[in-house]
């Protein structure tokens, strides 16, 4: 089956009885196999969480995990907890991982800017590397997309600029617009769990395939001209505003392959 004929099939079969939130669905899906992360803005019950529960049956044999952050939330909660019986018997500090972020092939976490310090800097590296350091492991994470969502963009001055900048895909999920759309929902019968045929689901070699041809793909002269507008334009508006002209840049892709360069991705 032609790529854009099985994604559009396997939209279909995940957005069965959503109403409005197919783009969502699609940028999500389009996200995973970017090897992106993606962050939902809406109020309570715009159905944010059920865009990553639909998205994990796109994945064929994929996990989930979900997690709803609060000021009191730990490492162990999202990573799972710390192994009492190797830190007794073979003095090593490593976490119980199974069934927890580290394991998933999609995860959603709800009230992401509520999640404290230690579990941010975790999540750095989880989302821009795909890599956990579990103890003197450093795990590779089977993670193919993350989902995070808020009901408010993130406070300024409270060191969340870095986790805020790991999305780069961000869209608002608002409430349903139209009334005949609200009234077919409300109308309709409760949905029992969907199935989605299997040769429909993407299987790792299919997602492999897929993420390889990204790297075939050319952007055209249009393409850049943009972008050079954009910059120039940001650089104006710095200078105008009269603030740090880091406030304003476009990220390169070589900082995804090279995080630790300081040098990398701010011009």
């Amino acid at each position: 089956m032609e790529i854009n004929k099985h994604v559009k099939a396997l939209i279909d079969s995940i957005s069965i009885g959503i109403f409005e939130k197919e783009h969502i669905i699609a940028m999500a899906l389009l996200s995973a196999i970017a090897g992106e992360s993606i962050f939902l803005l809406g109020p309570p019950g715009t159905a944010k969480s059920l865009v990553a529960r639909r998205l994990k049956l796109a994945f064929k044999d994929g996990s989930a995990f979900e997690y709803l952050m609060s000021r009191f939330s730990t490492p162990d909660e999202i990573f799972g907890p710390v192994s009492i019986s190797l830190l007794k018997n073979k003095d090593r500090y490593e976490r119980v991982v199974d069934g927890f972020l580290p394991t998933a092939s999609v995860v959603f976490l709800d009230e992401i800017w509520k999640a404290g310090s230690s579990i941010q800097n975790a999540l750095l590296t989880a989302i821009n590397e795909r890599i956990y350091q579990n103890g003197r492991k450093t795990l590779y994470l089977p993670m193919k997309a993350l989902i995070a969502a808020s009901n408010e963009l993130p406070a300024e001055n409270e060191g969340l600029e870095a986790l805020w900048d790991r999305f780069l895909v961000r869209m608002v999920s608002n409430c349903i617009n139209s009334e005949t759309t609200f009234f077919k929902m409300i109308r309709q019968k409760p949905q029992k769990a969907i199935s989605v045929p299997s040769d429909l689901q993407l299987t790792d070699k299919i997602y492999n395939e897929w993420q390889a041809k990204i790297d075939e793909i050319s952007i055209p002269d249009e393409i850049c001209q943009i972008v050079s507008h954009i910059r120039r334009f940001m650089k104006e508006e710095a200078k105008e505003e009269k603030v740090n002209e880091m406030d304003y840049y476009i990220r390169s892709p070589l900082e995804e392959m090279f995080p630790s360069d300081a040098n990398v991705g701010f011009s």
